[in-house]
């Protein structure tokens, strides 16, 4: 009988379905998502288009848009389970099941090399489950490393199907995304134009701007307030600041602005917010334990790292130190 499947991280409004333990032991179904299966423990057998695969611990499997699967799990099993969302793959307008695509199985160590963007998505994964503090840039990140993986993903498919389509390269998007956002998240407090960030990644002020919406599907001032509301929102619950010196440090022009955001938000304003989590209401994800699963992760983003050149190009020691937080 199938498990009961539960979005685990469907409040943070991902443009992916996340489950943990989940959907493990299941008859054959079709879907029209594209499916991504890690097994971190156990023993699970995948009958896809009538063919068997067998998987053990680290093991990758991609289920294909509309493809006939059952699965059965031998014991205990840990495995994360990702469901693309077909209306945000139609939003990008990638069409997936009009290219071909040949089911196999691959080690988590062979497609983050392949695909750099996929230990970046686990880090952040990582910290957006340990942090009970607002994360907002963290869920940035996720998105726009998760959108570089899909365009890189399709890129290959449509490789396959037209042999002298060139693939983009992606690692150059992933360098240009990781400085933009390094340098809003290091000076969020301060003014950032559009100007100073074209001058770092070398490319115009309007081809920033084009990045950043095609990267996070929102504008770049959009996107610097949400990091500069994230970070409030930590000063708010996590210190005793006064609401002005929270406004000053996170680069708002004025009280009124923040409030006017966090009314928009969450129909209160910085003062309300900071009672109601000082009264210790948990604002954050409840029930989530799963201190065994973030180790596995943890050590396997701890391997690919010490594995990789020591050039760190993309961030990634950043990002597992900042997941061991």
């Amino acid at each position: 009988m199938r498990q009961n499947c539960v979005d685990a991280l469907f409040e943070y409004e991902l443009p992916f379905e996340c489950y943990f333990n989940a959907c493990v032991d299941h008859d054959e179904e079709i879907h029209d998502e594209l499916e991504f299966i890690w097994l971190l423990e156990g023993h699970v057998s995948i009958c896809c288009e009538g063919k068997n695969y067998e998987l053990i611990p680290d093991h990758v499997f991609i289920i294909y848009i509309n493809q006939k699967h059952a699965m059965k799990s031998s014991g205990e099993t840990i495995s994360f389970s990702f469901r693309f969302k077909k209306s945000y793959l139609k939003s990008l307008h990638l069409y997936f099941d009009r290219l071909p695509f040949k089911n196999r199985i691959f080690t988590f160590d062979e497609l983050a090399h392949k695909y750099h963007e996929v230990p970046l998505i686990m880090s952040q994964l990582i910290i957006l489950m340990k942090s009970s503090d607002s994360v907002a840039n963290t869920r940035y990140r996720l998105i726009g490393y998760f959108n570089m993986y899909l365009f890189d993903l399709y890129s290959v498919r449509l490789k396959e199907k037209y042999l002298d389509q060139k693939k983009k390269n992606y690692d150059l998007y992933l360098i240009r995304f990781y400085k933009i956002d390094t340098y809003i998240n290091r000076f969020y407090y301060k003014k950032i134009t559009l100007d100073e960030l074209a001058k770092l990644v070398e490319i115009s002020p309007h081809r920033v701007s084009h990045f950043i919406k095609e990267i996070l599907g929102i504008s770049f001032q959009e996107y610097l307030s949400n990091v500069r509301l994230g970070k409030a929102l930590e000063e708010l619950k996590n210190t005793d600041k006064s609401i002005q010196e929270v406004v000053k440090n996170c680069g708002f022009s004025d009280q009124k602005y923040l409030n006017a955001i966090m009314k928009d938000k969450f129909h209160i304003t910085a003062l309300k917010y900071r009672k109601i989590m000082k009264d210790d209401v948990n604002f954050g994800v409840e029930g989530f334990n799963y201190s065994h699963m973030l180790q596995e992760l943890t050590q396997k983003l701890h391997k690919i790292h010490d594995e990789s050149s020591s050039q760190d190009t993309y961030g990634l020691k950043m990002n597992v130190l900042e997941s061991q937080k």
